[in-house]
C-alpha cells in the first residue's frame, strides 16, 4: 500500500467532479416539488419579515423572530422573487454548500477519488432509515441545512486537529441555526476534552478562535434569546410545557411518545447504534497500518465527535426520566433539542467509517471489501431510486402531503389570491399550512405554525384548541373532522369571536353561510365581517 503521507489528494477536477456526484445525490434525496414541509414554515416567515404588509395580522408569522441570519441571506431574496423560486435558489445553494462541505469532510479519511460520493448516499440513507428524533438534513431550504454544512466544515478541521478553524466553522453554524451550531460546540468540546494534554492544544491558545466563533454565533444566539424578553416566567414556563409536551414531543420528548412509536424508533436508532458500535470495533480492533494511521486517527476522532453527540441524547433521557413529574422543571432543558445532533452524527460517523474500511479491505484485495462496497452502493441506491419512484408517483410537495386533494387546494387558493382584498382574514383547516404560501393572506390558526416566542405560543394554543378540537364524552381531546363538521352556528360564533372574513373548508357538510367560491373538495364561505370589510374599503 502506498503510504498516506505521500499519496497524492485528488486533482482539483475530480474533487469538483465529486463535489457535483455529491450534489446529484443531495438532489434526488431532498428534490421534492416546493414547498417542502419547513419551506411554508420558514420562508413564509422571511418574507413577512421583508414585507410586513404581506399577511399581516398572521399570529405566525409577526411573532418573535428567531432566523435572521437566514433571512439576511436566503430570505432576502422573497423581496423581489416569489416563494417557489426562492425555495429552489435556496436549495441548490443550500445542497451546494453541503456537498462541498462534504467533499472536505470525507477527504480528511479518503484520499481515493468517488469514495466520498458512495459515503454521502449511504449517509443520507441511514438518516433516513434510522432518525430517532426526526432530524434531517437533506430536504428543504431552512437555515439549519446551512448550519450542517458549516458543522461538516468544522469537523473536518477538527479531524486534522486545526482547532483553531474548528470553533469559527461551528460558531457560524450557531449563527445560522443556534442549537445546531451550540450541541456541536458541545460535542466537540466533549472531543478535545479527551484528547490526551500531549495532543490537544491548551485552551489558551484556542482563546481567540473561541470568541470569533462565539462573537459570530451571536447573530443567532441573540434573536433566539429575545423571544422570552419582557415575558413573565410563568407564561415562559407554560409555553416550554406546550411547546415540548403538546406539540413538539416527537422531537422533543421521546419518552412522553405512545409505546408503539417509541419502541419503533428505538429499534430503527438502536440498530443504527449496534453497527456503529461494530464498526467502531473493525475499524480499530487491533494496530493499524502505518499506511492508513493517519486515517484512522482522524475517523476516531469523528467517532468520538458521534459518541458525544449520543451522551448529550442520553443526558435527555435522564432529564426528561428524572424530571417526569415535574414538568416545567423537564421542558426548560427539553426544549433545547437534546437528541437531534445524534441523530445525524451517528450516521455521518458510520457512513464514513464504513466506506473507510470498504476503502481498506480493497486496498489489501480482500473479497470481503467487495462485497462491502456492492452493499454500500446498491442499499443507499435502491433507497434513492424508491424516493424518486414515490415522489413519481405521488407527486404532491410534503408540505401539502396532509391535506384533501391537494391540486383543489391549490385552485381554491388561488381563487383568494385573485379575488379577496390582501388584509382578507381566513379560517383554514388544521393541516393547511401551505395556505400562506399559495394565497398570500393570513389565517387564524394551524397545526404547523407554531410560533416560538412565549406569549404568541400561548394564543397560538389557546386558538388551535378552541377552533380545531373538541372533547369527547370520555374527557378526551379529539380533532373535528373538518371545519364544517361544526356546523353553522358554531362557525359563526367563532368568526365574531375571532373576526375572520372566510372560511375555507372542506365541501361536506355545507354550512347555512353565503358561498363564494366551490370545487369538488373545498368550499370558501364568506362571513359578516367580510361586508363590513368589504364597504368600508368601498369607503376609502
Amino acid at each position: 500500500m502506498t503510504d498516506e503521507g505521500t499519496s497524492q489528494q485528488p486533482t482539483s477536477s475530480r474533487r469538483w467532479l465529486e463535489i457535483a456526484l455529491i450534489f446529484v445525490v443531495f438532489f434526488v434525496a431532498g428534490g421534492t416539488p416546493v414547498p417542502h414541509v419547513n419551506e411554508t414554515h420558514y420562508l413564509a416567515k422571511a418574507k413577512q419579515y421583508w414585507q410586513p404588509e404581506w399577511c399581516a395580522g398572521d399570529l405566525f408569522l409577526e411573532s418573535g423572530k428567531a432566523h435572521l441570519t437566514f433571512y439576511w441571506t436566503v430570505g432576502v431574496l422573497t423581496k423581489w422573487l416569489p416563494l417557489p423560486a426562492v425555495a429552489w435558489i435556496g436549495r441548490v445553494v443550500a445542497w451546494l454548500a453541503l456537498a462541498y462541505a462534504w467533499q472536505r469532510l470525507s477527504q480528511q479519511v479518503m484520499t481515493k477519488s468517488f469514495y466520498s460520493a458512495i459515503a454521502a448516499m449511504t449517509m443520507v440513507a441511514l438518516v433516513d432509515w434510522t432518525n430517532f428524533a426526526g432530524e434531517w438534513v437533506i430536504g428543504g431550504v431552512e437555515g439549519k441545512c446551512f448550519a450542517y454544512a458549516m458543522v461538516f466544515l468544522g469537523l473536518a478541521h477538527l479531524m486534522k486537529g486545526n482547532w483553531k478553524w474548528a470553533w469559527p466553522w461551528m460558531g457560524t453554524a450557531a449563527a445560522f441555526h443556534a442549537l445546531v451550531g451550540a450541541w456541536s460546540v458541545v460535542a466537540a468540546g466533549m472531543v478535545w476534552f479527551c484528547e490526551s494534554r500531549e495532543v490537544r492544544p491548551k485552551l489558551a491558545s484556542m482563546l481567540p478562535p473561541l470568541l470569533i466563533g462565539g462573537a459570530i454565533s451571536l447573530l443567532g444566539v441573540v434573536p433566539a434569546l429575545l423571544l422570552t424578553r419582557e415575558i413573565s416566567p410563568d407564561v415562559v414556563s407554560e409555553a416550554n410545557q406546550i411547546y415540548v409536551f403538546e406539540r413538539l414531543s416527537h422531537h422533543l420528548a421521546p419518552l412522553s411518545l405512545p409505546s408503539e412509536e417509541l419502541g419503533r424508533k428505538a429499534l430503527r436508532f438502536g440498530a443504527l447504534l449496534v453497527g456503529f458500535v461494530w464498526l467502531r470495533y473493525l475499524c480499530f480492533k487491533r494496530n493499524v497500518d502505518r499506511s492508513v494511521a493517519a486515517s484512522a486517527k482522524r475517523l476516531e476522532l469523528l467517532m468520538r465527535f458521534a459518541l458525544a453527540s449520543l451522551v448529550i441524547s442520553v443526558f435527555g433521557f435522564a432529564w426528561e426520566l428524572i424530571f417526569w413529574n415535574h414538568p416545567a422543571v423537564a421542558a426548560k432543558l427539553l426544549k433545547f433539542y437534546l437528541f437531534r445532533l445524534a441523530d445525524i452524527a451517528i450516521p455521518v460517523a458510520t457512513a464514513l467509517g464504513l466506506v473507510w474500511l470498504v476503502a481498506q479491505l480493497i486496498e489489501r484485495r480482500s473479497s470481503w471489501g467487495i462485497l462491502l462496497l456492492l452493499a454500500a452502493i446498491g442499499l443507499p441506491s435502491a433507497h434513492l431510486l424508491q424516493l424518486s419512484r414515490d415522489r413519481y408517483e405521488n407527486p404532491v410537495p410534503p408540505g401539502e402531503n396532509k391535506l384533501i386533494d391537494s391540486i383543489a387546494f391549490r385552485d381554491a387558493c388561488q381563487w383568494v389570491r385573485e379575488h379577496t382584498l390582501e388584509d382578507a382574514f381566513f379560517l383554514v383547516p388544521r393541516m393547511s399550512q401551505a395556505f400562506k404560501w399559495h394565497a398570500g393572506r393570513s389565517d387564524l390558526v394551524t397545526w404547523k405554525d407554531v410560533p416560538q416566542s412565549a406569549d404568541a405560543l400561548l394564543t397560538w394554543r389557546d386558538r388551535v384548541f378552541d377552533v380545531h378540537y373538541y372533547i369527547d364524552e370520555f374527557g378526551e381531546r379529539k380533532a373535528h373532522r373538518s371545519l364544517a363538521d361544526q356546523g353553522t352556528k358554531r362557525i359563526r360564533e367563532l368568526a365574531r369571536k375571532y373576526q375572520f372574513d372566510y372560511l375555507l373548508t372542506r365541501q361536506s357538510p355545507q354550512l347555512g353561510l353565503p358561498m363564494v367560491y366551490s370545487n369538488e373538495s373545498y368550499i370558501i364561505y364568506r362571513t359578516s365581517n367580510t361586508k363590513q370589510k368589504l364597504e368600508k374599503a368601498l369607503e376609502l
